[in-house]
């Protein structure tokens, strides 16, 4: 089964959103667990939904999971089973975006917005039968155009959907950002806006980055790069589907008005004079100290990403078998969603690295090394890393890269650093477990006004 093709956007038939307001045709909207972390926060998010809805949209509304629920939830299953099976893991985790949609439902309703709250499954969100890290295959949608039809907004429960084997599933982490955009193509809405506490998608974290910009206007390539480096504003996943559907998304906050940023297809061949990209044409202006670097060297990311205290595992061996246990033992063990960058090499041996969160891989050195009883194999392992993702403008050579960061090392003030290329992203893994300043620096000299 594949995914489906949009549907296109319904027409008068599927009811009018509000007696006497023009129909302003469908809008997706998700809300992240932030948003919705207090009853006070849901009954603001419902009185917003039902401005829009005085505007002519017929609303569907993606949650999920109020606050830190998801996590309390992880918790309470670790102290059930240190190994909690994948399938009554799903079944836990599944309740939180539940409970949001069903309160939120509840608190549209005091706002005089008929609604009604959906699971993923019954709003006939069909996936494969990989417990935890599920894919979409289906999205059918049927009850959803029936109670819009009715005139009820819809609230549904995100992350989650039914497999062809009628188990609940989960879709990872940042799954009910797919949740939205998979039902806004199913539904042909107008758009897909994805509501937060940021202000849309930046070159970089405002708390690290002071000088920090909004990007307004991103292609879903653009974003697909951003998203691929680590960036947690919109879920890759989210963002692939989007651009294979032809769905536009709108990134910004859910605390004010401001338009955020747009994420669809390219504007043209004008030059986007309000969005820092790539092909920004201003010079770069190096801090003081910085060597000189030749023009058409210098290195143009999108935006930057840092993740403090990961670890850097890698693995080496010639030997088949050990290859094998290794391999099943990390399948079972490590959690692709929480990686932040693989490589693997299989030509002459097995040479395989990761970096992620060093709470991700803490257990992993120990065990793969008690697989390893002949002595096959070499295990290097190195915590208190931090690590900063480079995201677009992938150059002609990443030895140019390479010549212009040397050009910078002095804004680390001697801490070692490894660079490496990841698809369309730099990675600079630093010593030490927090990077300090150097993020605010590098911003300043690669990503300019």
């Amino acid at each position: 089964m594949t995914e489906p093709s949009p549907t296109p956007a319904a027409g008068p038939a599927d009811g009018a959103p509000h007696a006497g307001a023009p129909d302003a045709g469908i809008l997706v909207r998700k809300y992240g667990g932030s948003s919705l972390a207090t009853v006070e926060r849901l009954k603001e998010v419902a009185a917003d939904l039902r401005r829009a809805r005085d505007r002519g949209h017929r609303l569907v509304v993606v949650v999920s999971a109020m606050g830190d629920t998801t996590d309390d939830l992880l918790v309470l299953a670790r102290q059930a089973n240190l190994e909690p099976p994948r399938r009554e893991l799903d079944m836990l985790l599944s309740v939180g975006e539940r409970i949001t949609a069903s309160l939120l439902a509840m608190a549209l309703a005091g706002e005089g917005v008929p609604a009604l709250s959906l699971t993923g499954s019954q709003c006939g969100i069909i996936t494969d039968t990989s417990h935890s890290d599920a894919r979409i295959l289906e999205v059918r949608g049927d009850r959803v155009r029936e109670a819009l039809a009715r005139g009820q907004a819809v609230v549904v429960a995100g992350f989650q959907g039914v497999s062809l084997a009628k188990e609940i599933t989960t879709l990872g982490r940042g799954g009910s950002d797919t949740t939205a955009v998979a039902l806004a193509a199913a539904l042909g809405a107008v758009r897909c806006e994805i509501l937060k506490d940021v202000d849309g998608v930046m070159t970089a974290d405002p708390s690290r980055v002071p000088d920090a910009r909004l990007l307004e206007r991103l292609t879903w390539e653009e974003m697909e790069k951003i998203a691929a480096s680590g960036c947690g504003v919109v879920h890759l996943r989210a963002v692939e589907y989007a651009a294979r559907h032809g769905v536009t998304l709108v990134v910004r906050s859910s605390f004010h008005d401001r338009p955020g940023t747009v994420i669809g297809a390219p504007a043209g061949d004008e030059p986007r004079a309000t969005v820092a990209s790539a092909s920004a044409a201003a010079p770069a202006i190096p801090p003081a100290g910085a060597p000189a670097v030749e023009s058409q060297s210098r290195y143009r990311p999108l935006a930057m990403t840092v993740t403090p205290s990961v670890a850097r595992l890698r693995l080496v061996t010639a030997d088949h078998d050990l290859t094998r246990a290794w391999r099943a033992l990390l399948l079972e063990r490590l959690d692709p969603a929480r990686t932040i960058a693989e490589w693997l090499d299989v030509n002459d041996g097995f040479r395989w690295e990761v970096v992620a969160p060093a709470a991700a891989l803490v257990e992993l050195p120990r065990l793969l090394r008690d697989v390893d009883v002949a002595g096959a194999g070499t295990v290097d392992w190195q915590a208190d890393l931090s690590c900063i993702s480079l995201a677009g403008g992938r150059p002609d050579s990443w030895l140019q890269v390479h010549r212009h960061l040397d050009a910078l090392r002095d804004l680390a003030d001697g801490r070692p650093w490894r660079l490496r290329a990841d698809g369309s992203t730099l990675r600079i893994l630093l010593d030490g477990a927090e990077p300090g300043d150097l993020p605010a620096r590098l911003h300043r000299a690669l990503l300019p006004d």
